[in-house]
């Protein structure tokens, strides 16, 4: 994900004093997550904020900026190591992945760019579980 942050600049300008602090107020409040900071010359506020944006670099960002956040653990193609007597073995934190080039992956890593592509593409459907 590419994260960029620019200066932006709102003028405030009025002929009274009661009508320039209710435009100020009003347009802080809505700037108020942005940082902004004024600076006064006679009847004119400049305010100088801070405007962020996030461009999504591949499928798993597009995703992940619409919240979802997939871990190996959550892809239908992880296998979790089983103990000798057929459970899950819940010491491990590691498991197969025939996606991954050495067929290992951390059941915690992030989800791989392969399962967005097949969840995009309608080859996955994942579903919530309800615990």
């Amino acid at each position: 994900m590419i994260r960029r942050s620019y200066q932006q600049y709102a003028i405030v300008a009025a002929d009274s004093a009661q009508t320039l602090t209710e435009q100020l107020n009003e347009e802080l409040i809505r700037l108020k997550d942005k940082n902004p900071t004024v600076t006064f010359e006679g009847m004119i506020a400049r305010i100088q904020y801070i405007e962020s944006e996030e461009i999504p670099e591949s499928l798993e960002d597009e995703y992940e900026s619409m919240g979802v956040n997939l871990t190996c653990e959550d892809c239908p193609y992880f296998c979790p190591t089983i103990k000798a007597d057929g459970t899950l073995d819940l010491r491990t934190k590691w498991g197969g992945c025939h996606l991954r080039e050495n067929g290992m992956a951390k059941k915690t890593s992030r989800a791989c760019e392969e399962l967005f592509r097949r969840l995009n593409n309608g080859e996955v459907r994942l579903c919530v579980d309800g615990k």
